[in-house]
């Protein structure tokens, strides 16, 4: 089959074979990237009962989102039923321990990675069936991934037969699953454990010259101690595989969170890797489970390391100095109290904000923080403002529907002093209401005594409609997809993207819009069909208009979240073309440039981006998550200590702060300065930081009492009410010693 086109699939290449199908490397046309397709074998195509279970369970695997597990994209039947997969470029396990047996080490790494995607599998119903090495992949940057989950099933749907539960590798099978009976994430569990003997002796554990054999052992025998065959092990690995590999079910781990804590047991070095030195700090394995929750929090809650997907800009300072203006627009009231006009005046926020934005680079005095960031840190007053993002002056407002036209109040406010400095009214026509926008930033440009030159009314003006419906449904869509965090209200901007368009088919904005709510849907669904959908209505709006700053940003970072990378690229750098002080164009750039492995260039983007806003904190803030994600922590340290040196106040600043400490192991600076972040923001990551280094430091009360206070906010997180348990273990374990 390889060199044939299926669908819209050109083969490149035959991966493997095995019972359960074929997989080839394939090109898709459509999307423009390397997938892997498995072509199922006969026994499922062809039988109807069969591949209906199949396609339903392939859909439940497909919903898992995790970094550790093989991404599914969709389920394609032509002649034969096949999966699309994510193409990972890597070594199957199975070739690694041919050349020679991993290290404890590297072993206790790589199985804490395989059982928190298993975790993350089992706590949504989903059973693998087959884990062994040839279905775990070591990425060319050291990530597991987990193979296959599309031959998973789902425990939500009902027990296998026999005949399915049988599907798989003979020498992984659990006995439950040899003799064809029902089967739970504990068969996971089992091959789990068949694994980590392979991986640290090159063997396996139930062995035989044909397949009786070795089902005989696997029901009847035991197998040799790890101990007796190779001195590379540990006690707690024997530990791990002989609790792994009982015949009862019931004898095993009972989850996957029993065998982390044991293998939390290791002791392994915590090390540091910078230029300046190596740590050799020892640090028991008890106490690292917490602290791993740590690199994880500093990642994944401060906005700084993930853009958003629109208008994502933060060009800011904390400075006082009256020649500068360091603008944000509070979110308006609403005095009409319907919801479709909330969501209205949100939407208008934040299309001021992005036009203001667009007019930065005209003016070396005018900084905008973006909506989104206003919307992520729950601003609602110039107050929280200045302490927040160090902004000298806050914009105020409220709309009121009144008859036949809207009124706009604005109001310029010093954070300093809370001191009015001007405000205006603005009365627009409901049928003129399209001009609601353009009004409100000349209005505000006047405000803030700027002077407008005809290309400024010119970008003020690009990518806005006369139709008034089209305009409200924009504005009303936007309002929607700054809350994409609920997928109710993606379907919400979807519907309100595609009525602007029906009203105006011109509405480039609007096209743009439609595929960012299109890029949401897909990356909280992992379905396909949304991506492509979003490429389809990206081209749609570039088509119409190439030279809107939005457009490019919305394609670029579409195009870089499907590796397209070179594509990517080229929409990034025309957005700079366009406005050359972009910092959302340099971060897309800068993190795309990452993704190539061009890791100079991507250096050297970030420090331009610095250099054009040598005062603009978010810069430093970049610039240093990215030393941070490549170990050049000394490095990170210099730039988040910029960052609090320009915004003294900035909560999140300190917390970056705190997490580069720990990583240097300075744990009283650390401490210190999660400690600082959290008398700034009583948030969510802030409170768990300083949770995790009471724990650290064996002050296990005042550890429980933060994790609390993190849960009061976010109580979702399992990782986070894990670290809960173990204070309170610590706390009554402590309790019960002698005196």
């Amino acid at each position: 089959m390889t060199g044939s086109t299926v669908l819209h699939y050109q083969l490149l290449e035959k991966l493997g074979a095995g019972g359960m199908g074929v997989v080839y490397l394939a090109y898709d046309s459509k999307l423009e990237r390397k997938v892997a397709l498995k072509f199922l074998p006969e026994f499922i195509s062809d039988n109807e009962v069969k591949r209906n279970q199949f396609i339903r369970e392939a859909r439940a695997a497909a919903q898992l989102n995790h970094p550790n597990i093989a991404t599914i994209f969709n389920i394609e039947e032509a002649d034969q039923i096949f999966i699309v997969m994510e193409y990972i470029d890597g070594e199957e396990f199975s070739d690694k321990i041919r050349r020679a047996p991993l290290s404890v080490k590297e072993t206790t790494s790589l199985i804490c990675q395989i059982a928190e995607g298993l975790q993350a599998a089992h706590n949504t119903g989903i059973v693998h069936r087959d884990i062994k090495s040839g279905n775990l992949m070591l990425t060319t940057s050291g990530k597991v991934k987990i193979l296959d989950f599309g031959l998973a099933f789902s425990t939500d749907n009902g027990q296998l037969s026999s005949e399915e539960s049988i599907s798989g590798s003979l020498a992984y099978m659990s006995p439950e699953q040899l003799k064809g009976g029902d089967i739970d994430h504990r068969s996971d569990i089992w091959s789990l454990g068949i694994v980590i003997y392979e991986m640290l002796s090159g063997k396996l554990p139930f062995n035989g010259e044909y397949e009786q054999a070795i089902e005989y052992s696997i029901l009847n025998e035991d197998f040799t101690p790890l101990s007796r065959i190779t001195s590379n092990s540990s006690p707690v690995l024997e530990k791990v595989i002989n609790k792994c590999l009982q015949k009862n079910p019931s004898d095993r781990y009972q989850n996957i969170q029993e065998l982390l804590n044991d293998l939390n047991d290791t002791v392994p070095p915590l090390v540091s890797d910078n230029s300046a030195r190596t740590t050799k700090r020892y640090i028991s394995r008890k106490k690292v489970t917490a602290i791993l929750i740590l690199a994880a929090v500093l990642i994944s809650t401060a906005v700084i390391f993930y853009p958003q997907l629109s208008y994502i800009i933060e060009k800011i300072t904390g400075g006082s100095d009256a020649s500068q203006q360091h603008l944000l627009i509070v979110p308006f009231r609403n005095f009409g109290g319907d919801t479709s006009e909330e969501f209205f005046c949100a939407g208008l926020v934040e299309t001021m904000t992005s036009k203001l934005t667009q007019l930065e680079q005209f003016s070396g005095s005018l900084w905008v923080v973006p909506s989104s960031e206003v919307h992520t840190n729950n601003i609602k007053s110039p107050g929280e403002a200045k302490k927040m993002f160090g902004v000298n002056l806050a914009v105020t407002g409220a709309l009121q529907s009144l008859n036949d036209f809207f009124r706009l109040t604005l109001n310029l406010i010093d954070t300093e002093t809370l001191r009015q400095l001007n405000s205006s009214v603005i009365d627009v026509k409901k049928q003129d209401v399209a001009k609601l926008q353009n009004l409100s930033v000349i209005k505000l440009i006047e405000m803030l005594d700027l002077k407008l030159n005809p290309r400024q009314h010119e970008v003020i003006e690009e990518g806005t409609t006369l139709v008034p419906d089209a305009y409200e449904y924009y504005l009303q869509g936007r309002g929607f997809l700054q809350r994409f965090e609920n997928i109710e209200n993606i379907k919400s901007a979807v519907r309100l993207f595609s009525l602007a368009i029906s009203r105006d088919s011109l509405y480039s904005v609007a096209y743009a819009s439609l595929a960012e709510s299109y890029w949401r849907y897909y990356e909280s669904t992992k379905d396909i069909s949304w991506a492509e959908k979003a490429v389809d209505e990206s081209e749609k709006a570039y088509l119409i208009d190439s030279n809107l700053v939005s457009v490019n940003i919305t394609s670029g970072i579409i195009h870089a979240g499907l590796g397209k990378n070179d594509r990517a690229i080229k929409f990034f750098n025309k957005a700079l073309d366009i406005d050359p002080m972009n910092a959302s164009a340099y971060r897309g750039l800068a993190q795309t440039y990452e993704a190539q492995n061009r890791i100079d260039e991507a250096e050297r983007t970030y420090k331009k981006a610095i250099k054009l806003r040598p005062e603009y904190w978010a810069g430093y803030s970049l610039l240093g998550s990215f030393y941070y994600r490549y170990g050049k922590y000394e490095k990170a340290l210099d730039q988040f200590k910029k960052v609090i040196e320009i915004t003294p106040d900035n909560s999140r600043g300190y917390n970056n702060l705190g997490g580069i400490y720990y990583f240097l192991e300075d744990w009283d600076n650390a401490l210190e300065m999660f400690e600082k972040a959290f008398s700034l923001s009583k948030s969510y990551s802030v409170a768990s930081n300083p949770g995790t280094l009471y724990f650290i430091q064996g002050n296990y009360k005042q550890a429980a009492v933060m994790y609390e206070t993190a849960l009061e906010i976010n109580d979702k997180d399992y990782i986070v009410w894990g670290n809960l348990a173990s204070a309170y273990y610590w706390i009554r374990r402590n309790e019960r010693k002698p005196n």
